[in-house]
């Protein structure tokens, strides 16, 4: 899968979350839009400004930018971030009042050559939560392992209540541990938001999550499988261990007028 087919799975994954906050009446402002090749994400919410995005970003499509950027001024939005998917013209970034920041990795891995593996490993146990307590055991862990004010908390609460989304607990014995979730896009999985309670974390709770949801992924009928994660993280670096391939690409953020 290249990585433009990867930047649009997970696009289309984060507009169907923005709709969920919408829907569930969160505070502010939620959009997802294209223009000119420039997939964004613009929310006005403060507590969520860290979504805001746009990706997709070439040499051919910079010139889309400034009006992608003139929408989240209009909306009295943060800037969003910026990922480049290849060489970008930094000089003129630099003019439009952006810097260098830490990369933005998205993985890809290609399902239909991959084997198989265990998935409940360290003695855990893998559930799928269908009904409405095992949604809201899913939904406590979560929160829990981010722990996320209550801003993001509702955001993620609403996010993953939405159609389509499949969820998943980790138990150690009868404790709940860690949640993840997984969404299909035509022939492609995104792995969505994964989180392990504090006490849990390092047991391989979020391998054994990983490796289950590519299993049923697979099972399903996805070729191909794709996630984002911050640089540098033990999710990212789970990732690559599973066998995902990380594509780094360019970080840039806006930075104050000297």
């Amino acid at each position: 899968m290249d990585l433009r087919t990867a930047e649009r799975c997970l696009h289309d994954r984060s507009s169907a979350a923005f709709a969920a906050g919408a829907e569930a009446g969160l505070p502010g402002q939620f959009r997802a839009f294209e223009r000119d090749g420039l997939l964004a994400l613009l929310a006005t919410s403060p507590g969520l400004g860290f979504l805001n995005s746009v990706c997709g970003l070439t040499s051919e499509s910079l010139d889309a930018l400034p009006g992608v950027l003139a929408v989240f001024s209009a909306a009295g939005a943060p800037l969003p971030r910026l990922a480049t998917d290849g060489p970008a013209q930094d000089g003129r970034l630099h003019r439009l009042g952006f810097g260098p920041a830490k990369p933005r990795p998205v993985a890809t891995i290609d399902l239909l050559s991959r084997r198989e593996s265990p998935a409940e490993p360290h003695g855990l146990r893998v559930t799928e939560a269908r009904t409405a307590e095992q949604e809201r055991v899913f939904l406590d862990i979560l929160a829990a392992g981010y722990d996320a004010p209550p801003e993001l908390s509702s955001f993620l609460r609403a996010e993953h209540c939405a159609d389509g989304i499949r969820r998943f607990v980790a138990w150690q014995g009868h404790q709940p541990v860690a949640a993840a979730a997984v969404s299909m896009h035509g022939n492609v999985a995104v792995l969505g938001g994964a989180a392990t309670v504090p006490a849990a974390r390092g047991s391989g709770a979020q391998a054994t999550l990983l490796r289950h949801r590519l299993n049923q992924a697979a099972a399903d009928g996805a070729d191909a499988a794709t996630a984002i994660a911050a640089a540098e993280s033990a999710s990212v670096r789970n990732l690559a261990r599973i066998g995902f391939d990380i594509h780094c690409r360019p970080g840039w953020l806006a930075v104050a007028p000297e």
